[in-house]
């Protein structure tokens, strides 16, 4: 043991290197561009004064406040009070067939948290225009009696982020319910949620925004509330479990490959090795930036070039085929290194192979396996958490690959829960980076966030594979002449 702890400084580096990819990848993701945030009163915004204008009304807006009442059907019940000023206001008072057409055309124009209301009436108390309609399945009961009301975080098919528009908003849950959660930028009391903020604070509901009401504030209905929220999140996110297939599909057919002629790999030179890898991964991207660029750009020869190299840098640092390789790569570096040490380092294959199990492989385990009990976690979306999962779990897979060689060749259990960890692994990612979250990659394409990731781990995998396989069967050479 004397030899191994000269490789002391080695470890430090190596579980550096693990921690600081982890962190890194926490931090260092590219944000998805989104559209205009949505008003979530659109009558209160400045929209309202532009489609004034339009019908030939003169008004300005002064103050204003939106009441939600939910029912016991999940309905949400919304008034809009706003009171104006300017000399449309007596015309806005004395033609309610104008007046209605003008709010229509504040929800015709888009961008409102409610596009298509439903039982819309307007009418004038004194300066004060009242607005009032309906919102139906704002909200579903779930275990316990609880009502989550989902609406401001994923309703009609997307995420929308949102503000306020109005000088404060309340939300007021069925009778006899109180408030069990509210996000972080509102005030709970008793039964309702208040928000107050300006149409310059935008996500004013926050990453999480559900709004849930339970029966009371005891622990049962606490619990419930977690659960709620969290069954609400998880069968959103696994709308998107489609997206696994394709990375599942191609883990599949490394793992069967290496499986068979994984031995082969040894034999081949590190030129070879990385033609072999290299090769058919940059043939995919440049197909993938060539035809992206005949299709989507005409011009110039020059021109067509300049977007050629765009796509093709977009295709590695636009998706998650970035985290995988500028961070998961020197991580599986830091492992091949610490393998290499401690296979070189001790007196025979017996002594080897149990500093390699104790210092290397039960390490990546319980990371990987630390993953998997987050996992729960993630997929129900806990605010923020969950994209940081996702990024990490970009970045981790490569992991898998040396001690998958390893414990291959050695017979040892782990090499089945490593191999099935590997396999599974796209699913930790999507479930974690599903668009309900508030941060997303570059690319909102499925494949193009995935596919090119899933290669990358594939082609580091292989080598590390490789490296892991060459590094044993030289101790169990090294080991027959010392025998």
């Amino acid at each position: 043991m004397e030899q191994f702890d000269g490789s002391a400084g080695l470890r430090v580096v190596f579980v550096a290197a693990l921690v600081g990819g982890i962190l890194l990848s926490a931090v260092g993701a590219p944000v998805s561009a989104r559209p205009p945030p949505h008003a979530v009163c659109g009558v209160c915004s400045d929209t309202l004064v532009d489609a004034a204008a339009e019908n030939g009304v003169a008004i300005d807006l002064v103050e204003s406040s939106l009441s939600i009442r939910i029912d016991r059907s999940g309905a949400g019940h919304w008034t809009a009070r706003v009171t104006l000023t300017g000399s449309g206001i007596e015309t806005l008072q004395e033609n309610q067939s104008l007046r209605d057409r003008v709010v229509q055309r504040v929800y015709e124009r888009g961008y409102v948290a409610v596009e298509e209301p439903t039982s819309l009436t307007t009418s004038m108390n004194g300066e004060t225009l009242v607005v009032e309609y309906e919102v139906p399945d704002m909200a579903h009961q779930s275990a316990g009696g609880v009502y989550v009301v989902d609406f401001f975080y994923w309703h009609g098919g997307e995420a929308r982020w949102f503000y306020l528009a109005a000088d404060s908003m309340t939300m007021r849950g069925p009778p006899g319910t109180v408030v069990s959660h509210a996000p972080t930028d509102s005030t709970p009391d008793s039964d309702v949620v208040t928000w107050d903020g300006s149409d310059q604070q935008y996500d004013p509901l926050g990453v999480q925004s559900h709004v849930v009401f339970a029966p009371d504030d005891g622990v049962v209905s606490t619990v419930a509330t977690t659960l709620g929220i969290g069954v609400d999140v998880a069968q959103l996110k696994a709308q998107d479990l489609g997206a696994a297939v394709a990375p599942f599909a191609l883990l599949v057919a490394v793992i069967a490959l290496l499986w068979r002629f994984g031995y082969r790999l040894a034999e081949l030179s590190r030129s070879q090795l990385i033609a072999l890898v290299g090769g058919p991964l940059a043939a995919v991207g440049l197909i993938a930036a060539t035809v992206e660029t005949l299709v989507g750009v005409s011009g110039p020869l020059t021109e067509q070039l300049g977007d050629f190299l765009f796509y093709l840098i977009f295709v590695v640092v636009g998706t998650g085929a970035g985290p995988a390789l500028i961070l998961g790569g020197p991580l599986v570096v830091g492992q091949i290194l610490l393998a290499r040490r401690l296979l070189g380092g001790e007196a025979d294959t017996t002594e080897a192979m149990e500093a390699v199990t104790r210092l290397l492989l039960w390490p990546t385990a319980t990371v990987l396996a630390a993953q998997w009990l987050l996992f729960p976690v993630a997929a129900a979306g806990a605010a923020g958490y969950d994209t940081t999962y996702g990024l990490v779990s970009l970045v981790l897979p490569p992991l898998y690959f040396l001690p998958l060689a390893v414990t291959r060749q050695w017979g040892m259990p782990l090499r089945v829960a490593l191999a099935t960890g590997l396999l599974f692994s796209p699913l930790l990612v999507v479930f974690a980076l599903a668009p309900h979250t508030g941060m997303n990659l570059v690319s909102v394409s499925l494949v193009l966030r995935y596919v090119p990731w899933s290669l990358v781990v594939a082609a580091i995998g292989v080598l590390a594979y490789a490296a892991g396989y060459r590094l044993v069967a030289t101790e169990r050479k090294r080991g027959e002449r010392v025998g």
